[in-house]
């Protein structure tokens, strides 16, 4: 199922198809950034995880062979996927006066992709099996909860930390991992991150305050609060 905000609907803008609860809300969220900097026009259409498998609805498949979301379909009808390609499209097509832009590229490549590879891998082993606590039922669920245990143990809590310590030498003194302003590492860096702080896998604030800092600072803007208000839900802890 889909629902399209006509309010966002332009003729000259691009169309973003946006997933309940999935890594395209930092998409959504981009492309509000992108609207308040410059009004940027663009057509969101939100879609619904099945209630029963928690999978993408077939009709993304219809977008894209993958039936992924974020998708982005631009005006000229070319189709985008994957996250960072989108972001960094979106940036340099739409970003006009490089309010978003980035002072090194390399540092900008490196943080975009430990995102997704380094610490986008433990986030996912640390999803899959609280995922499998969560939905295997009682007596069963003993199971699961012996494999978290000692998938953390063994791995996950040690990695997120080695991670953590080194994005705090990252982030320095600057609010933002792009620097002084808000940047694409920024914008891909969320996902991890909310879902780590929405399931309470860490206490940021107490352990990593400057992880946490950053953070807050991004729940805090009026994009964010926006795309939250436009989107159709995102609470990766129900998962």
């Amino acid at each position: 199922m889909a629902t399209e905000d006509t309010a966002g609907k332009s003729p000259v803008g691009p169309t973003l198809h946006h997933l309940d609860d999935s890594q395209s809300q930092r998409i959504l969220w981009l492309c509000e950034e992108l609207r308040i900097a410059y009004g940027f026009e663009y057509t969101l259409v939100n879609h619904f995880r099945d209630k029963k498998t928690i999978r993408a609805p077939p009709e993304l498949q219809k977008i894209h062979p993958l039936g992924k979301s974020p998708i982005l379909v631009a005006i000229d009808g070319t189709v985008i996927t994957e996250s960072s390609v989108i972001a960094s499209y979106l940036l340099k097509t739409y970003d006009t006066d490089g309010k978003f832009a980035t002072d090194n590229w390399l540092r900008d490549d490196i943080l975009v992709s430990f995102s997704g590879t380094s610490l986008g891998l433990t986030m996912t082993i640390e999803l899959f099996v609280d995922i499998a606590v969560s939905q295997t039922p009682w007596p069963l669920s003993y199971i699961p909860k012996a494999l978290q245990r000692s998938v953390r143990n063994g791995f996950t809590t040690a990695e997120f930390k080695k991670s953590f310590t080194y994005l705090e030498k990252e982030l320095g003194e600057h609010d933002w991992f792009n620097g002084r302003e808000l940047g694409r590492s920024d914008i891909i860096m969320s996902w991890p991150f909310d879902n780590i702080g929405q399931r309470g896998w860490f206490d940021l604030k107490k352990d990593f305050p400057k992880l946490g800092a950053w953070r807050e600072r991004i729940l805090n803007r009026e994009a964010w609060k926006s795309a939250i208000e436009k989107g159709n839900g995102y609470n990766m802890a129900k998962l």
